[in-house]
């Protein structure tokens, strides 16, 4: 596949001389991890000035000893640090052209809208040392749906050498929501973010722009290298549900317009898109889920992957696209919207803890900031399909083979149903081995409850009789669980070194599920 450069955009440039006039900012917060001294420069001839962006870092002063966000597990015994920067400049809001319809085929031509300025931050959490480096960063739309930022930095991403970087894109993640402003960065630690500020979501989209090139492989020479002299051979776009929503927005919108990105990573977005031009500075999630379902264009020329599962299967649905030469669609049977393996949900609790966060009682889903579970939630891990796509993305963009065309849930009726197997569980797509060799009923919803209720899933372990009828033993039971996991892999959507950690949980489970008599 040929690859396409990251370009510019034209109306930052016309804006240069204006912004080159900035004065340097101080920088504030606290340096994780990294050796490198404060600096503060002006924009020169490179990403910097091209954007028209002041880069101040890496942060040093902070009332809290960590950036917001940080991972909760020790990044340097896996050979990894942390560093946090300040971007200063002004951004570009967008509106759709003259004449142009924001339709479901994603295919929109924008325009210019407006401009204000704006202060914000990326962390940068890559290997220590540059020979470790793997040459792929992972441009992180940090969620705000709970009302503060949310990243997706966990013990996968290290395996690789690759590099991720938050960006807090949205207005959300500075101020927080209304009972819980102290979630925002700005009061979360006023000496560290107290001076942030942030014109309002339609300008998020040109901020991710300037992260992107500041950090890419044309970056250029950089007084403050966010990247610290790395090289970088690709940047991808990621971003999970309401982020999303927003990194759709901006393949089919801005991307034509900045080149700024390699590939993307679209994990759970429902199939829908964020508005451009909001008349209030806040984009709410649930709102989006309101719009129509959208395609992501296919004429971008580079590599996109959307992970999804059984909770947005139905809303995903009408606009469900064929696979092609740069879009691959992974569809996960029985897998619930905020499921995850252990680890990941036990790192989200310990941050929880460490940060003294608190979640207000609002409207579940929405950015007013209230996240919450069911009583019996869905716990089928999938993030090793996650992985697994990662490093497929990866491959794809530099020219190796795509990865496989996957099975999609099967649907049936009219208006479209999921259809289901004797035990409840979902036909078609990507089957876990929780699925193949069940020992529950898992679901990607909850019956009766609203879709963004439903985020959870739900699971119905299978009684005693049912289980010693599919399984007389715990023998039976591994053997057929560990064939499962081996196919899975042999079928692309599980990477092979998880299969021990797989495995090993299952052997656990059995444990408790078939005690010996």
């Amino acid at each position: 596949m040929r690859r396409r450069r990251p370009g510019r955009l034209a109306p930052l440039l016309l804006s240069l001389a204006a912004v080159t006039a900035l004065t340097s900012v101080a920088a504030c917060a606290d340096d994780v991890g990294g050796d490198t001294p404060t600096q503060t420069a002006t924009p020169t001839v490179n990403a910097a000035r091209r954007t028209g962006t002041t880069v101040t870092g890496p942060t040093t002063n902070g009332d809290r000893p960590n950036p917001f966000s940080l991972p909760v597990f020790d990044l340097a015994s896996y050979g990894y640090t942390a560093q946090e920067f300040i971007l200063d400049g002004n951004a570009t809001s967008y509106a759709p052209a003259p004449g142009t319809q924001l339709g479901t085929d994603g295919r929109w031509t924008l325009r210019p809208a407006a401009t204000a300025p704006f202060r914000t931050r990326i962390l940068v959490i890559r290997p220590s040392e540059p020979r470790k480096f793997s040459g792929t960063v992972w441009l992180s739309w940090l969620n705000v749906t709970a009302g503060f930022e949310i990243g997706s930095f966990t013990h996968e991403s290290v395996r690789d050498g690759d590099a991720t970087v938050y960006v807090s894109a949205q207005k959300v993640g500075l101020d927080g929501v209304p009972g819980a402003e102290g979630n925002g960065l700005r009061n979360w630690d006023p000496h560290r973010y107290g001076s942030l500020t942030h014109p309002g979501d339609n300008f998020s989209y040109d901020i991710f722009t300037k992260a992107a090139l500041l950090v890419g492989r044309e970056r250029g020479e950089l007084p403050i290298d966010p990247m610290a002299g790395f090289d970088v051979k690709h940047v991808f776009g990621t971003g999970a549900s309401q982020s999303g929503f927003r990194l759709t927005s901006y393949l089919n919108g801005v991307q034509p317009l900045s080149k700024a990105l390699d590939g993307a990573l679209l994990i759970t977005s429902f199939g829908r898109a964020a508005d451009f031009q909001i008349a209030a500075e806040v984009d709410d999630a649930a709102a989006s889920l309101t719009r129509p379902p959208t395609r992501i264009r296919d004429d971008l020329g580079i590599p996109s992957i959307l992970v999804s599962t059984e909770t947005e299967a139905e809303s995903i649905h009408p606009a469900r696209q064929p696979d092609s030469a740069t879009f691959r669609f992974w569809e996960i049977a029985g897998a619930a919207h905020a499921g995850g393996g252990s680890d990941t949900i036990g790192d989200v609790v310990k941050l929880f803890t460490r940060d003294g966060l608190t979640l207000p009682a609002a409207a579940l889903g929405s950015t007013s900031g209230a996240v919450g579970a069911t009583a019996a939630p869905n716990s089928l891990n999938w993030q090793p399909v996650v992985s697994a796509a990662s490093t497929d993305l990866v491959r794809w963009a530099s020219g190796g083979a795509p990865p496989p065309a996957l099975p999609r849930i099967a649907f049936a009726g009219n208006p479209p149903r999921i259809e289901r197997d004797t035990y409840g569980n979902a036909l078609g797509g990507i089957r876990m081995p929780e699925l193949e060799v069940p020992v529950a009923t898992y679901s990607g919803t909850v019956p009766g409850a609203s879709l963004m209720d439903s985020l959870f899933g739900t699971m119905s372990p299978f009684p005693t009789t049912r289980l010693r009828t599919l399984y007389p033993d715990r023998q039976a039971y591994l053997a057929a669980y560990d064939h499962a996991v081996d196919e899975a892999v042999t079928a692309g959507y599980i990477p092979a070194r998880d299969t021990p950690a797989l495995k090993a949980t299952a052997a656990a489970n059995a444990a408790e599920l078939f005690p010996e008599r």
